[in-house]
């Protein structure tokens, strides 16, 4: 069993039961994408470890500053527990999604 969480930029957070890993291209369509860009993130509501979040490759040209808060909190998470840096001021636009195995790790998905 795996789940698919989303993360939308409106702050909202969706939980998706999948039998089997959900294809690249079914999220895709559910998330409204052409390409992936994958960030690294940390947030121990979603998991104990870092996970990688599926983030849209033009969410910036599409979106402007439209910024998903809650990824961007998760990446800069991950980047201070690793020692990463990106450029000062620099965000995640757009929809979320990331894929976890069920009971992988935490069971509830908390709003921020």
């Amino acid at each position: 069993m795996y789940e698919l969480i989303i993360w939308e930029t409106s702050n909202e957070a969706h939980l998706i039961p999948f039998k089997k890993k959900p294809e690249w291209d079914v999220i895709k369509k559910m998330l409204g994408v052409q390409m992936f860009e994958i960030h690294k993130g940390y947030n121990p509501d979603v998991s104990k470890r870092s996970f990688e979040m599926l983030c849209d490759e033009e969410a910036k040209l599409k979106y402007g500053f439209k910024q998903n808060k809650r990824a961007t909190v998760a990446w800069y998470e991950w980047q201070q527990r690793t020692g990463h840096m990106c450029i000062p001021g620099d965000f995640i636009a757009g929809d979320v999604a990331i894929v976890r195995r069920k009971n992988a790790g935490i069971q509830n998905i908390k709003a921020a």
